[in-house]
């Protein structure tokens, strides 16, 4: 375990320079789509496996059974194929199968969902429980995993606070566990003398700010409910805004283009929402570039 935790974490972090309206601003952006599968959910994903181990709940050569069709689901792949245990990811059938191929190049058994609503006992996650049953394995269940939020305020607080210190006025984060924003919130809170505000970024038209039905579909960032452990970790938050789907198209490609920054959607959409609160934010303003450019291309059309 010491040696795959050993992989995970110690991204760089940059400033925006180029950007006009950001220029004269500290805003930090953490380069997560450096850990080795090209997000922060490697993270999570760690700590979570971990975490099952020293609960007794996975034996050596056992079985994770994790609900994702994104980031999450190659970082559990790659993680138990590390660590020596079956994984098996159950998706959404609508999945690029470019993340299906992916997951399965990891060693994972892949397993298709009907886009259904989470009361449906074909739900993904209901599938992903059954299966866990079924098949004697461990259902990580990101969304409600604690482990979720140790692994940020054990790694990626600590890390933004040694590079930053008490200059650090704002950080802003896209809610799709819940996850990053609550454990790095959490870490920064106890350390920034001079406070903290905690700014959460929604799809326009989230549950989270009780919109009835689904939230514009924006990868990465939750659309149709509002995550368990954003429920427990609300008081954390001071402020939350909504992000249209083309604001963070075209923040991505800002970041890219004009910053070198070859961050995906949801980090578009982190830098749309600092554009929005900016006035309200002193000293400097951090986020995570939480994946990659490279994972968004088919959205360009260019």
């Amino acid at each position: 375990m010491r040696e795959i935790l050993d992989l995970i974490g110690n991204t760089p972090m940059v400033r925006l320079r180029n950007i006009p309206v950001l220029r004269e601003r500290q805003v930090y952006v953490k380069l997560e789509y450096m850990n080795p599968t090209g997000s922060h959910k490697d993270r999570i994903a760690v700590y979570m496996i971990k975490d099952a181990v020293e609960r007794g709940f996975l034996k050596p050569g056992g079985t994770i059974v994790e609900a994702s069709s994104g980031n999450t689901a190659i970082s559990v792949a790659w993680a138990s194929r590390l660590l020596g245990y079956k994984a098996i990811i159950v998706v959404e059938e609508d999945t690029s199968p470019s993340k299906v191929s992916m997951i399965k190049a990891l060693g994972a058994e892949v397993h298709f969902a009907p886009k259904v609503p989470r009361s449906h006992p074909d739900h993904m996650f209901n599938v992903a429980e059954r299966i866990a049953r079924e098949r004697g394995g461990v259902f990580l269940a990101q969304y409600a995993n604690e482990a979720n939020v140790t692994a940020h305020f054990e790694t990626t607080g600590p890390e933004i606070y040694r590079e930053l210190g008490d200059r650090i006025g704002c950080f802003v984060m896209g809610v799709g566990t819940g996850g990053s924003m609550a454990g790095i919130s959490k870490y920064l809170k106890t350390k920034c003398r001079r406070g903290l505000k905690a700014i959460a970024v929604v799809p326009r038209g989230s549950p989270v700010l009780g919109h009835p039905g689904r939230g514009e579909e924006i990868e990465g960032l939750a659309v149709s409910g509002v995550p368990e452990i954003f429920m427990r970790y609300r008081g954390l938050v001071d402020e939350v805004v909504e992000v249209g789907f083309s604001e963070a198209l075209e923040n991505m490609l800002k970041l890219v283009r004009e910053e070198g920054i070859l961050a995906g959607l949801s980090t578009g959409a982190n830098i749309a929402a600092i554009l929005k609160v900016l006035d309200g934010c002193d000293d400097a303003i951090v986020t995570l570039a939480a994946d990659s450019f490279f994972r968004y291309t088919h959205l360009i059309g260019v």
